[in-house]
């Protein structure tokens, strides 16, 4: 070995201890990064609403529909930018077998917080929302077949393509 290859590999090695130096550093360093949406969802949620969320679901649960619709909808005129009300109206209305007004409930929902359909997130609820949708949507094209003119049903139509085309922009 001469001169110059015995510079190079002390470089080499200097590097290399370099490089794991940054990485041991980096392990040790607490976390700087500034919280996700949804991390800052939960940070905010106010105990009030949490503690009326999970009466929503258990009444929901117990087949409670009445008061649990009622209670949701104290809940969305309290907090009408809150994503998770809308959430439980929608599944209020599947235990009802109205699919297409489970699928408006969820489409409000989705665009307040679209980590409903996050499959990352921990809120994740893509899997009931598209099976809701497609149902909602064959009974859209049912209704249309045998009353063509019905504007309820032309605006159902409207937001069942909304919904497919946020489920296929989705991570879900």
């Amino acid at each position: 070995m001469d001169r110059l290859d015995k510079i190079a590999a002390l470089a080499m090695t200097g590097l290399a201890i370099w490089a794991l130096a940054l990485v041991v550093i980096q392990e040790h360093r607490p976390d700087d990064r500034p919280p996700s949406p949804a991390q800052q969802a939960e940070l905010r949620v106010d105990p009030a609403l949490k503690q009326k969320l999970d009466l929503a679901r258990t009444l929901l649960a117990d087949n409670n529909i009445e008061q649990a619709q009622g209670l949701i909808a104290e809940l969305i005129r309290t907090y009408p930018y809150e994503a998770t009300p809308y959430l439980l109206q929608g599944d209020a209305f599947l235990y009802r077998q109205d699919v297409v007004a489970a699928m408006r409930s969820y489409r409000r929902a989705v665009d307040l917080n679209p980590d409903f359909l996050d499959k990352k997130s921990k809120l994740f609820q893509g899997k009931k929302i598209k099976k809701t949708v497609e149902d909602a949507g064959a009974a859209i094209e049912s209704g249309l077949a045998a009353r063509p003119e019905d504007e309820r049903l032309l605006a159902g139509r409207k937001t069942y393509y909304y919904m497919l085309r946020k489920i296929a922009g989705s991570c879900g």
